[in-house]
């Protein structure tokens, strides 16, 4: 058994006139999200995965890691893009209030972008996509009393 997983797919999405392609998308949740700590990432995983895919990408990971070694570490979720020709690689940051403990956006730092680029690398050879470019975006959740998603593409 390898060290590598992928625990959710899903099926493609179809193309649409996605008013968030190469530009920073806000959208408010609809409802608040109560979670213990140890689901907050989960949730704000499964939100981007759906957000993701309601813009047209197909996701073919969640949750993807490496699980021992170096290179040890996990890529939130995979996906391609509407028009198949680049993949997106999201990282989710998730914050059950932001307004108290800051926002989702500025929790992402240099080592954090390294490892999840060489995660990547080891996902493309892994997967054997022949996807030319790669694309890294940011989806910051925010489960508070007014919760929000914001989907930052391009975001490093």
């Amino acid at each position: 058994m390898d060290d590598h997983h992928a625990t959710t797919t899903h099926p493609t999405a179809g193309g649409s006139d996605d008013p968030c392609d190469d530009q920073p998308c806000h959208e408010p949740l609809t409802h608040t999200v109560r979670a213990t700590p140890h689901d907050t990432g989960r949730i704000g995983e499964r939100l981007a995965a759906r957000h993701l895919a309601g813009h047209g990408m197909q996701v073919l990971a969640t949750r993807w890691r490496i699980a021992a070694g170096p290179l040890r570490g996990e890529l939130d979720v995979v996906a391609v893009d509407v028009d198949g020709s680049a993949l997106v690689v999201c990282e989710v940051k998730t914050r059950r209030d932001a307004d108290r403990f800051g926002g989702a956006v500025a929790a992402l730092g240099v080592d954090q972008r390294r490892r999840i680029s060489r995660l990547t690398t080891a996902f493309l050879s892994e997967s054997r996509l022949r996807l030319r470019t790669v694309r890294f975006d940011l989806v910051a959740v925010d489960l508070g009393r007014h919760g929000s998603l914001t989907h930052v593409p391009h975001a490093w």
